[in-house]
């Protein structure tokens, strides 16, 4: 099951009505999702007017979403009003830019809105080979330095927020990946959390030191990886408590 389906799963199954995507681009996850509040955040979105009107006679939810051409940094730090207006987010999205440092502050931003039975989707948590996994700052172009393996996929270090998660708050958070549509990391609170969580930069460095051939070699323990089938238990156990 890939993200896109899983998503749409959940809001189908479930009273859930506010989801926030963030690293939008096309909107090919976006624009199909069914809830009552949608927002959308990149720096860059690539949604064509043409292509929003198609979205708006295929489904009618996409009439009110929000769009903020902003990172996400910027996003969390301006739109706080609105934030709390939505009360709580149901279902977070994060395929933002594949950084570790990117990716563990939107986990960490959006668990100060999550609904306490919501749930945050991490997308690209489990890269194919190394050259995809390359860690950058900006999308790297590899093709012009010839790197051999280079397919213009490129998942980053994602999987590292995702070490980082269960090694800092196994009290707090449910943590795993699903092997499935390039790895989808599942982030779901656990305990009650008080205040905001914020990085050690002492535990972050040293996870950032960790490479991908060392991740691939103990993946099914350090990133608690599932099989493709527990997509259905998630969508199960969420669908029982909000209903």
């Amino acid at each position: 099951m890939n993200r896109k389906k899983l998503i749409q799963e959940i809001f189908r199954k479930t009273n859930f009505d506010t989801y926030l995507e963030i690293g939008c681009s096309k909107g090919k996850s976006f624009l199909p999702v069914r809830c009552k509040t949608k927002i959308a955040v990149d720096p860059d979105f690539k949604i064509t007017r043409t292509r929003k009107l198609l979205w708006f006679i295929k489904n009618p939810y996409n009439v009110n979403c929000k769009y903020f051409e902003e990172t996400s940094d910027d996003f969390f730090r301006l739109r706080v009003d609105l934030l709390n207006s939505c009360e709580t987010l149901d279902v977070v999205l994060v395929d933002g830019l594949h950084t570790f440092r990117d990716s563990l502050n939107d986990v960490l931003n959006s668990l100060n809105y999550l609904n306490p039975n919501g749930i945050i989707i991490i997308h690209d948590c489990l890269p194919p080979d190394n050259t995809s996994a390359m860690p950058a700052m900006l999308f790297p172009n590899l093709e012009e330095q010839n790197v051999e393996g280079w397919t213009s996929e490129w998942y980053g270090d994602v999987w590292k927020s995702i070490i980082y998660l269960r090694s800092n708050f196994p009290e707090l958070l449910d943590v795993s990946v699903i092997d499935s549509d390039y790895g989808l990391g599942i982030v779901r609170i656990k305990n009650k959390i008080d205040g905001k969580l914020k990085i050690d930069e002492k535990s972050f460095n040293a996870i950032d030191q960790m490479t991908y051939k060392e991740m691939i070699e103990s993946k099914e323990s350090v990133l608690n990886l599932k099989s493709s089938d527990y997509a259905r238990k998630i969508i199960e156990e969420i669908s029982a408590h909000n209903n």
